[in-house]
């Protein structure tokens, strides 16, 4: 992030961080990107609203990403696989986004990226608003 203005990512378009890294790690040099969407007060309590913290986990190297997976666990936290090297690209622009919404909503950064799975009981529900709504 451009911390001069905090108006842009300092990474150049169609690049990352982690991308950025890797180019200058000794080849063969596992790189994962994990922990850009949370916050450390956040992390530090392992939740928001008993909602326990998604992290994201990025790299191209499966054994280096299956160690942070375990890592992020070990912590109370989910890891969740979100794909190859180039997935930070996406990350950086989604924690930049989290970030930017701090002040303006009064968050205090104290608040969390989430996905949630969508369960059977929830599925249902649709469908039958889907159903009312066609009848």
């Amino acid at each position: 992030m451009d911390t001069a203005t905090w108006d842009r990512l300092a990474t150049e378009p169609g690049s990352s961080s982690a991308e950025e890294v890797a180019q200058v790690v000794p080849v063969g040099t596992p790189v994962v990107k994990a922990f850009n969407t949370t916050f450390a007060n956040t992390l530090l309590e392992g939740q928001v609203e008993v909602q326990q913290l998604d992290v994201p986990i990025a790299g191209d190297d499966e054994a280096a990403k299956q160690k942070v997976a375990q890592l992020v666990a070990d912590g109370g936290l989910r890891p969740v696989d979100v794909g190859p090297l180039e997935r930070p690209r996406e990350l950086e622009h989604l924690g930049f986004l989290h970030i930017s919404l701090q002040e303006p909503h009064n968050l205090g950064f104290r608040s969390a990226i989430k996905l949630y799975p969508v369960v059977g009981s929830f599925r249902r529900g649709v469908e039958l608003q889907r159903r009312r709504a066609c009848r």
